[in-house]
């Protein structure tokens, strides 16, 4: 397994959230409404605390939610990610338009459905506390 999958699924777990509730033209994707009801859920309370978990268990659980995420995952995802990025940090040397406004909005929208929809079935207030313990306890990320 790439240690990738735990980076991208806690990059994931900052991302969805902030775009959800990003004020957008037009609707937000259900697939992003989705997620931040999946955020707002009660949590699983079968599980160990995550406060009693080694650095090594959450590894396990990040790793293998990292694994289903990707699984999932739009194989565009990071080629769409890269370009919006690009077009967003490269200098204007005009203000944008209306159209061209309205255009990245379509795009973060669309980036945003496919992490959300490769989210799906992952309980990801846990993975959020686990990713925030993994950093708090100074956690190795396997190479």
């Amino acid at each position: 397994m790439s240690p990738v999958c735990p980076v991208a699924l806690s990059c994931a777990m900052l991302a969805i959230p902030a775009l959800a509730q990003t004020p957008q033209p037009g609707t937000i994707p259900p697939s992003l409404v989705d997620v931040q009801a999946r955020m707002n859920a009660a949590p699983d309370t079968t599980l160990p605390p995550v406060t009693s978990l080694s650095c090594e268990q959450m590894q396990v659980e990040l790793m293998g939610a990292g694994s289903v995420m990707k699984g999932q995952l739009d194989p565009n995802f990071a080629a769409d990610a890269e370009r919006l990025h690009q077009k967003a940090t490269t200098p204007r040397a005009a203000p944008a338009t209306a159209e061209e406004v309205a255009r990245n909005h379509a795009r973060v929208n669309q980036i945003g459905g496919q992490l959300a929809g490769a989210m799906q079935g992952i309980d990801l207030q846990r993975m959020m506390a686990l990713s925030n313990a993994f950093t708090a306890k100074s956690c190795k990320t396997p190479q």
